[in-house]
């Protein structure tokens, strides 16, 4: 009896540890998985503790669409805006947050497979990454020589079925193709340190070449819009605010953020530099679907070339794929030898960061008849809640609702268009729809919420002693408020937002403090609170001709205190023209393109682009090269940036020049002007023997010829537009007269 008793026994045991086992594993979230390796070596990996309990029933099919479409809305005034920021620079640290809310979702992503791609990389090498990418590329060989296999066996397409979903897909990629290369619109700015120049100088000569050089026929978006015209002539031009009106029913979300992620990890070059670094080096290697599309498009009749031309310029021998990775390579030696071996670990994270922000962010449409029938919870919409701590605070929400909806009747306050009680209607909150878009109108209102930063949020304080509704919400309830406001901090996206800073290893620095502290000298971007040409006008001359003022007496040494401000600021003067690739197709825009190469010290444009032998080059020296050289030869202490020398001399009118160049649509013709003016200061530099070396004396020579070929080009434009001559004119004459004083024999030195 005893042993049919233990057997019972045994049977029990049996089916309860497998009926907890079933319901384990029911309980599992799929999309959230436990990572595993590395995790004592890499605590970044360690997923972080949550409140409450997010739901996993997936979405309707409309609700997916619905949240699709407000995302894709979101996705296209951004893009919009990042295009013209000068007239929106209050969304600057809404476009930081975005970034960051990008960085997590990807690395979250990514970090499900830590063995596999970049992240296979723990501890950073040249040879490492080197190897690393030899196998990226390799696999991306292989894959391309089994398509062909396929094709030649008789296969289908894969990506195109039929001229239409060709025609289909060239027109929904062109948010994407129309910022080709805006990633890296801002790396090599004035206010970047000189050390880091010359990395930041080979970054940006991929930017050049993606822009053509300066020679329009080679700009790629030109070469994309002229594709447009015969595909879809009705399309507007990627900077047109008409560009995102629905009508043209571009609505691949996934494009458009990968597109609006070009742009925003473009502003903000100090804060973000390895990431940008990390984002060129896979953007510029070789793709799959590049290879496919070439091909593809010729069967059916479309002009490739543009496809072609990203074939043969990303090549990793001497194309913009070996550039990227030697920049990588030269940045951690750079950052290896100056600041150690840690430095340099926490430096390769964060280019990780960037590259695996670009991997993630597939910028190709699927054409429909090769899409998933049954697409994932993930693709194409944002998941909601974003994380457990936003599904706990709806909860709450909704709880309150439920009990508090006619108590704010006689309240006036407004957010997101409603006021609160219409938000906590009976069922106003059951939708998830609702939810999402009642907690981010919350968010962004000021000063009930200040985004990472619960302290100073009045809506915390009114839950606490002497607050209207202390009493309202439990302690544990407030704090899980608190914890959800200061979360904002790092921005609202696919998952935890601070998921960044722990990969990086990083304490979270709040977006609004960062640009509470900007200093044009140091930071970009910088907006002054108003208008510059608000400014211009109290002290610009009313001159509306251009009579070339006398030269500049080279035997005179100039008034150094009012001369090296001048020389290292002025090299700002025309950094932003060339930021946004729509930008760049006017005959303006590439001569400035050129007059910014000759600056920098790069070479003569050639028909063929220059790839490795610009990076190789020796002479490739600059203005603010020539500019220390001058610092070291007149005895001084040589600056390590520009905020460096505007500390050591000051100057207002370097400061104006900083504050007007971050507006160069409005100032085209200040600029300009300005811009020539300094060109006769080269000149008369040039011939002067004590400032430089005949070497560099001979360089400068070269950059004045073309300088002046450019702005004559300029110039010829502005003259047909007399407000812009006329403020060109002004420019020149107000920049004459501030060089002039350098060179005032009565001036004290």
């Amino acid at each position: 009896m005893e042993w049919k008793n233990s057997l019972v026994a045994l049977y029990v045991a049996t089916f309860v540890s497998l009926f907890s086992l079933i319901r384990l594993v029911a309980r599992k979230k799929p999309w959230r998985s436990t990572y595993w390796y590395g995790r004592e070596k890499q605590p970044w990996l360690r997923t972080p503790k949550r409140r409450g309990a997010a739901s996993t029933v997936l979405p309707s099919t409309a609700e997916q669409n619905t949240r699709a479409s407000n995302s894709t809305h979101l996705y296209k005034d951004l893009y919009h805006k990042l295009q013209h920021l000068e007239q929106y620079p209050q969304i600057l640290p809404t476009a930081r947050d975005i970034l960051i809310s990008l960085f997590s979702e990807t690395l979250e992503l990514a970090s499900q497979k830590p063995k596999a791609g970049i992240l296979s990389i723990h501890e950073y090498s040249r040879d490492a990454l080197s190897d690393f990418q030899r196998k990226e590329d390799d696999k991306v060989m292989d894959q391309w020589e089994e398509y062909l296999t396929r094709r030649m066996a008789k296969g289908p397409r894969e990506m195109f079925s039929t001229k239409d979903e060709a025609k289909w897909w060239l027109v929904q990629s062109s948010p994407v193709k129309y910022v080709d290369g805006a990633w890296l619109g801002h790396i090599n700015k004035i206010t970047t340190p000189f050390y880091l120049r010359h990395v930041t100088k080979n970054a940006w000569q991929v930017l050049s070449e993606e822009l053509g050089d300066g020679d329009i026929e080679k700009n790629h978006v030109y070469i994309y819009r002229r594709l447009m015209e015969v595909v879809e002539p009705q399309l507007p031009t990627g900077d047109d605010p008409d560009f995102i009106h629905p009508r043209h029913k571009l609505n691949e979300h996934g494009v458009w953020k990968a597109a609006v992620a070009q742009l925003l990890i473009s502003l903000f070059p100090h804060q973000f530099l390895p990431e940008i670094i990390g984002f060129n080096m896979h953007y510029e290697a070789i793709a799959l679907s590049t290879l496919k599309a070439a091909k593809e498009l010729k069967e059916l009749g479309f002009d490739p070339y543009y496809f072609i031309l990203h074939i043969s310029i990303d090549n990793g021998d001497s194309g913009h794929t070996a550039m990227a990775l030697e920049v990588a390579m030269e940045y951690m030696a750079l950052i290896q030898k100056r600041d150690g071996d840690a430095a340099a670990q926490h430096t390769w994270k964060r280019i990780q960061a960037g590259y695996i922000l670009s991997k993630c962010l597939p910028t190709a449409p699927v054409c429909p008849s090769f899409k998933n029938p049954t697409p994932s919870p993930l693709q194409n919409i944002e998941r909601f809640p974003r994380s457990d701590l936003e599904a706990e605070v709806i909860r709450i929400f909704k709880a309150k609702a439920a009990v508090s909806q006619k108590i704010h009747c006689s309240s006036r306050i407004k957010f997101g268009g409603h006021t609160i009680t219409e938000w906590l209607a009976p069922r106003a909150l059951e939708f998830e729809q609702k939810q999402m878009e009642f907690l981010d109108a919350l968010s962004n209102t000021k000063p009930w919420i200040y985004k990472g930063d619960s302290e100073r949020s009045r809506f915390l304080k009114e839950l606490s002693w002497k607050g209207r509704m202390f009493g309202s919400f439990t302690p544990s309830e407030v704090c899980t408020v608190r914890e959800w406001i200061d979360s904002l901090g790092g921005g609202q996206g696919y998952n935890n937002p601070k998921f960044y800073w722990h990969f990086i290893g990083k304490n979270e620095i709040p977006s609004e403090k960062i640009f509470q502290e900007q200093d044009i000298r140091a930071d970009h971007p910088v907006f002054s609170p108003v208008s510059a040409n608000s400014i211009c006008t109290q002290v610009l001359p009313s001159i509306s001709c251009l009579p070339r003022a006398a030269s500049i007496n080279a035997t005179v040494i100039p008034n150094l205190s009012i001369f090296f401000p001048l020389w290292f600021a002025h090299p700002c003067l025309l950094e932003d023209f060339v930021c946004i690739p729509a930008k760049t197709t006017s005959p303006i825009s590439c001569s400035i393109l050129k007059i910014l190469r000759a600056q920098s010290g790069f070479g003569a444009e050639d028909a063929i682009v220059a790839g490795m032998d610009e990076v190789r080059r020796n002479n490739n020296i600059g203005l603010v090269d020539l500019g220390l050289e001058m610092v070291r030869r007149s005895g001084f202490s040589e600056p390590t940036c520009l905020r460096d020398v505007l500390n050591t001399w000051k100057s207002d009118f370097a400061l104006f020049m900083l504050h007007l160049c971050k507006r160069p649509t409005e100032n085209v013709g200040l600029l300009l002007g300005l811009t020539m003016a300094f060109v006769d200061l080269h000149n008369t530099i040039s011939l002067s023997s004590t400032l430089l070396s005949e070497d560099s004396q001979h360089l400068l020579g070269v950059m004045v010829d073309r300088e002046r070929r450019n702005i004559d080009i300029c110039l010829e434009v502005l003259q047909t537009t007399p407000p812009h001559f006329l403020d060109f004119c002004r420019g020149y004459h107000l920049g004459r007269a501030e060089i002039d004083r350098c060179f005032d024999q009565t001036s004290k030195q």
